[in-house]
């Protein structure tokens, strides 16, 4: 879904006149007179879930409460699924994890600078620093694989140790990497190339709502969710730890680009079918869940 077709909906289902319409979503007539003949299932289907969703996030954290679960797949048998994901493509190593060069700061410096920053520098990070990063927050420090169990051991705490999250990289300036879309190899510490279309950039900045920092980030990670990994084991309660998990990292990319002199904003502000395209995923088995932007910070 992209900026224009979102917007006809967002403002359609609002009870937007066509006038308004025109103007917010940046369409022209001809793009409304397509939206309203094309798109009046999904308008019909909007205004059909709107009452459950007016009470979704009560509904969740009712639901998943204890007593209502029932035996998960793990307890009952079933087989359990893959640590990590596998993604083709061509392969770009990274400096090794046991060699790179330690940033000196102490914790608390690095806890009492922290802020949220939406202003970069046009300065590349190094491979290096894009390595520490990925080591602070999403490298598999251990392996651990048989018929019963799979599972990663990282530098951020998840729920039995499920780990249900993965790593894409929007690289934009990153020294001796070519700008594209990449997947994270948690265990192999690499690199996939995904897509190094200059579309995929443009698109990635339209799901993130056109937000200026995504655009001048040096590098945007995109967290996305597989929540079968954890539901596995935990049933639906699985899905309330998506999101701390999700909020363990982000705390750890905020701390790892204080340490090389960046800064980091968590986004949560996203278009998700319009990221979940970007980056191919179904939005049910795997759903972009969280953001950050990192770049070097202006001298102050």
């Amino acid at each position: 879904m992209d900026m224009k077709t979102f917007g006809y909906l967002y403002y359609k289902a609002r009870g937007y006149s066509q006038a308004d319409i025109l103007k917010e979503a940046e369409i022209s007539e001809e793009e409304y007179g397509f939206y309203e003949k094309n798109l009046t299932g999904i308008l019909a289907e909007i205004e059909e879930l709107r009452p459950k969703a007016e009470s979704i996030g009560v509904d969740f954290v009712r639901l998943t409460r204890y007593i209502y679960e029932r035996e998960s797949d793990q307890t009952l048998g079933i087989p359990r699924p893959d640590a990590v994901k596998v993604k083709s493509g061509e392969i770009v190593s990274l400096p090794a994890v046991g060699k790179i060069e330690q940033p000196l700061i102490t914790l608390s410096k690095a806890i009492e600078q922290r802020r949220s920053v939406r202003d970069y520098t046009e300065q590349a990070l190094s491979q290096e620093e894009l390595s520490f990063l990925l080591w602070a927050t999403a490298w598999a420090r251990d392996f651990r694989s048989n018929e019963r169990m799979e599972i990663t051991l990282r530098h951020v705490p998840s729920a039995g140790a499920r780990h249900p999250l993965e790593t894409y990289l929007d690289i934009r300036k990153v020294e001796g990497i070519k700008p594209g879309l990449y997947y994270y190899h948690p265990i192999k510490h690499c690199l996939v190339l995904l897509d190094s279309s200059p579309e995929k950039a443009v698109q990635i900045f339209d799901g993130c709502m056109r937000q200026g920092m995504v655009a001048s980030a040096a590098v945007n990670i995109i967290l996305s969710a597989v929540p079968y990994r954890t539901s596995w084991r935990y049933g639906q309660r699985g899905y309330r730890y998506l999101y701390l998990d999700a909020g363990h990292m982000g705390q750890n990319i905020h701390l790892a680009a204080e340490a090389i002199g960046a800064g980091a904003c968590m986004i949560g502000a996203f278009l998700d079918e319009a990221m979940n395209e970007a980056l191919s995923l179904d939005g049910t088995e795997e759903f972009v869940i969280y953001i950050a932007s990192v770049g070097k910070k202006k001298i102050q």
